[in-house]
């Protein structure tokens, strides 16, 4: 029997040894006991009483973008997210945090859309203005799901801002570029450059795959991002990297010169001072990002004659590679693993007769 909003936070609870009924006013991993009859006015007001309470300690009102977002959080839907997301989002949350008093139900379309253009643009620059619009439409419609919203002004996906004039971000890296970089890296950080560049794993598996993930000439990893089981042949180019390792007995792949593990932020400084190096003396030009890699890697095999198909499969980001999810024994197909390895990653001098 549903008697106020507030009711939805309600659950009951049997005990088997007397068959009493016992009712709980349970929220955000709160759990408070309700001594008055079920159904009755002093229930209700008992309610009423524990809402007060919990909206003061919670510190956002109901209703308003602040609640829905302390609801969010405390629901399973935000706790089974990857760390790396939730981190992320915190970001989002953050920005969006002088808005947190407004009435979510005063969100219209229109008004999203210039809060992104006047306030977030302008203050926080592009990405982040389309990102907490992208983290606002999983909000609503997560309010919208438990009926705190009565539509979702984001159902229909805004389109993101562009700088048409802004060079593409992470652009894949030339032949000659490729060449350079690795010709020019120590073996510490050459290693994870052709980790990336042979395999096309984003930044978060690069750092923590381990020697445990190579067999039998073949590299195994499960992505931290989706969770997709790829296998690739080892590339020459990674195999040549991988006998310059500093420290043959570490668990993980990519290690400093010291020999122990690299941090995704140490190996940013160490590769930040290399290619500012290289633009400097002009050898490469600006640009260069390690998720431009994975571009590099998708335009490789493109250019090799694979297939869409193929080509995410590889990277492990299609349905297909999904769907292999379940399966440990998961891996390319005997074509697409020879035209892996027969990628000229790096073009080798040619000889003159």
């Amino acid at each position: 029997m549903k008697l106020s909003a507030e009711l939805d936070y309600i659950q009951a609870f049997k005990n088997r040894k007397y068959g009493k009924v016992y009712y709980y006013y349970r929220r955000a991993g709160k759990r408070i006991p309700i001594k008055s009859e079920f159904g009755t006015a002093a229930f209700l007001r008992e309610v009423a009483e524990i809402e007060k309470k919990f909206t003061k300690s919670n510190g956002n009102a109901p209703g308003t973008l602040g609640f829905l977002i302390q609801s969010y959080k405390s629901s399973q839907n935000f706790l089974e997210l990857k760390k790396a997301t939730r981190v992320s989002y915190e970001r989002a949350f953050s920005v969006l945090k002088p808005f947190f008093s407004a009435e979510i139900k005063d969100f219209k379309r229109s008004t999203i859309i210039e809060l992104r253009d006047r306030v977030l643009l302008p203050k926080y620059k592009m990405w982040m203005a389309n990102y907490a619009i992208s983290v606002l439409s999983v909000l609503f419609r997560f309010g919208h799901d438990l009926g705190f919203l009565e539509s979702n002004p984001l159902q229909e996906r805004v389109r993101k801002l562009r700088n048409r004039e802004r060079p593409p971000a992470n652009r894949p890296w030339t032949a000659n570029e490729r060449k350079i970089v690795l010709d020019s890296a120590a073996p510490h950080i050459r290693l994870p450059l052709a980790l990336a560049m042979c395999t096309g794993l984003r930044k978060a598996d690069v750092f923590t795959i381990t020697m445990a993930s190579i067999a039998d000439g073949v590299i195994s990893v499960r992505t931290s991002k989706r969770g997709v089981p790829i296998k690739l042949p080892l590339h020459p180019t990674l195999v040549e990297a991988l006998a310059e390792r500093p420290n043959v007995d570490a668990v993980q792949i990519a290690l400093r010169a010291d020999g122990k593990p690299w941090t995704p932020d140490g190996f940013d400084t160490a590769w930040h001072k290399l290619k500012t190096k290289l633009e400097s003396e002009g050898k490469i030009d600006k640009g260069l990002t390690i998720h431009g890699l994975r571009h590099t890697l998708g335009t490789l095999l493109k250019e090799a004659g694979a297939h869409d198909g193929e080509i995410a499969d590889v990277l492990g980001q299609s349905t297909t590679a999904m769907a292999r999810h379940y399966s440990k024994e998961a891996g390319i197909s005997e074509k697409i693993s020879d035209v892996v390895r027969g990628l000229e990653i790096i073009k080798k001098d040619r000889k003159s007769n």
